[in-house]
């Protein structure tokens, strides 16, 4: 096998301009998707009750979304590592390392799941429960700028050959093909 292309977005973008465009990429979200739903609904009037459960789901956004990319690997059973610490001694940060090479649908997949679920669940409570509308657009806009590395990603890995296997690295991806 030969590696195609490595995929290191710390050294490729930088930090602080994935930051910065993961940031851009919340407010842009949340105007999207909070107008069309307030003017949907505008004769409703929003509540201020449930904060508490909207600071917890605020919490909870990153190891959900993390966990949202393990999904996959349980569903199919394939192997990887999962470590969990806790920065602040109260936030859980996921981390995942796969054992062996995946083929690019289901990285694909894994990529896209956190996105797609999220925010088909955040849509589907703003139907219900269209009072907390602000709350519910305030989490799918988080987790659309946590979606932004897995967008640039996915970009990569859709521009690659398509019988090409990708393994996980250190500080990346390898996209590598078949000689």
């Amino acid at each position: 096998m030969t590696c195609w292309k490595t995929i290191n977005l710390s050294k490729d973008y930088g930090f602080h301009r994935i930051n910065l465009i993961s940031l851009i990429s919340m407010f842009i979200a949340f105007i999207i998707f909070y107008l069309p739903m307030n003017l949907m609904y505008s004769s409703i009037r929003l509540s201020a009750d449930g904060s508490t459960y909207f600071l917890l789901a605020l919490l909870l956004i990153y190891p959900i979304h993390a966990m949202l990319h393990v999904l996959p690997f349980w569903i199919t059973g394939k192997k990887l590592t999962v470590s969990i610490k806790r920065m602040y001694g109260i936030i859980p940060i996921v981390s995942k390392r796969s054992k062996h090479s995946l083929s690019k649908p289901f990285i694909l997949i894994v990529m896209g799941t956190p996105f797609l679920l999220i925010t088909a669940i955040m849509l589907g409570a703003c139907l219900v429960f269209p009072g907390y509308i602000h709350y519910f657009s305030i989490i799918s806009a988080i987790n659309f700028g946590l979606c932004v590395p897995d967008f640039i990603h996915l970009g990569q890995f859709i521009k690659a050959p398509k019988s090409c296997t990708v393994e996980e690295i250190e500080d990346g991806y390898d996209i590598l093909i078949h000689n």
